[in-house]
């Protein structure tokens, strides 16, 4: 999911397992640890494009890094702090669960997280949050916001009280860095019902996609009799409004579901047109894509003679003024004059976002009337 989400989860996690010995810090050491897998991106550029693919959500969101990470920062985390108690296997359990958050939420999403690296390439996927949740991170987010205006005041109010005077004794620094015992109690309170709405929220999601999904794959069997429902997924910013990907030999139908729909939506159909891809065959960015996107994938004639690639996992977009359907995930495939393999990522140019979300929303509760007049790719 997107970084803001990522910290302010590894900060609530740092507060309910190392919180009451060591304060602050903990929700501060929280956020490093809850960050620190998808640091995988600052070594992005040192590999080829098809490297890249495997490398984001790659080894860094693997058991395995869980594993190493804790073996080589627990003893460290627990010296820094062994005047206030930490042992080695608390500062262990903290490591650990500050990764392994950030791992599972990832795995939320429908863009696959690589779990069994180094030993398997397979991305696993839940496909129940959208990668921006407001209504997961918002519990998440106020209760760093709520911690850091207590903290300011806390600190604003000590360093008056130091200005009037001084107190010598080396003790009364770690009452002032650390805060008091009844911070802590709130702190601990608000982190753990903060955490306990956002997982809410995710069962929830859960309770939702298995009811898109029930819904969808019984009129797909009405209507299509032989075709299969390869991914239910929820649209942008939302938990109501599902995409159902159904495959045929001939292509995907796309069908949409609300729980406020008021009759039976119809489908979009593409066609697969894989024989537009049959130059580029045994490319290893290729074979890199067709990995990627789990086998389920469109082409499609583009600009300037190129083959457009595109994801079908990950949903479109909707252009009001052109009402024309636009695949966020897309790759432009050529060979170059000198007669180089050439597949760089592309995205729509000037999309209207704020239109497309005010479609979704429209579409949540049952309007979609202008949703169903855009022209399939």
């Amino acid at each position: 999911m997107d970084s803001i989400t990522q910290a302010a989860l590894g900060a609530v996690v740092g507060e309910l397992v190392l919180g009451k010995k060591i304060g602050w810090r903990a929700s501060a050491w929280g956020l490093l640890f809850g960050t620190l897998p998808d640091l995988d991106i600052l070594f992005s550029p040192f590999f080829d494009d098809a490297a890249r693919l495997h490398w984001h959500r790659g080894i860094s969101h693997s058991f395995f890094m869980m594993a190493l990470a804790t073996l080589l920062f627990a003893k460290p985390l627990s010296l820094i702090h062994r005047k206030r108690g930490v042992t080695t296997k608390e500062a262990g359990w903290f490591v650990f669960l500050a990764w392994s958050t950030h791992v599972l939420i990832d795995v939320f999403t429908s863009y696959g997280t690589q779990l069994l690296e180094p030993f398997s390439d397979q991305r696993f996927a839940f496909s129940n949050l959208f990668i921006i949740d407001p209504l997961f991170t918002l519990p998440l987010l106020v209760w760093c916001v709520v911690i850091f205006w207590r903290c300011v005041r806390v600190f604003s109010y000590k360093l008056r009280m130091l200005a009037l005077k001084f107190d010598a004794n080396p003790d009364g620094w770690v009452r002032f860095l650390g805060g008091t015992l009844e911070t802590t109690v709130i702190r601990s309170s608000i982190a753990k019902k903060a955490l306990c709405v956002s997982c809410l929220y995710v069962a929830f999601s859960f309770v939702m996609k298995l009811w898109a999904g029930d819904s969808i794959s019984k009129q797909v069997a009405a209507d299509i009799p032989g075709a299969k429902v390869v991914a239910v997924a929820p649209t942008p910013l939302n938990t109501l409004l599902w995409r159902g990907l159904i495959e045929t030999e001939e292509g995907y139908f796309v069908k949409f579901w609300s729980p406020f729909d008021h009759g039976e939506a119809s489908y979009d159909f593409f066609p697969k047109n894989h024989v537009l891809v049959e130059p580029f065959e045994g490319e290893k960015m290729m074979e890199a894509l067709k990995w990627f996107s789990r086998g389920h994938w469109v082409a499609r004639r583009g600009p300037e003679g190129k083959t457009v690639f595109i994801d079908m996992r990950f949903g479109e977009m909707r252009d009001r003024e052109h009402r024309k359907l636009l695949p966020m995930f897309q790759w432009h495939l050529s060979y170059d004059d000198e007669g180089n393999f050439e597949a760089p990522s592309y995205r729509p140019k000037d999309l209207d976002v704020s239109g497309g979300l005010l479609l979704i929303g429209q579409r949540i509760f049952g309007d979609s009337k202008e949703w169903e007049r855009m022209k399939a790719f």
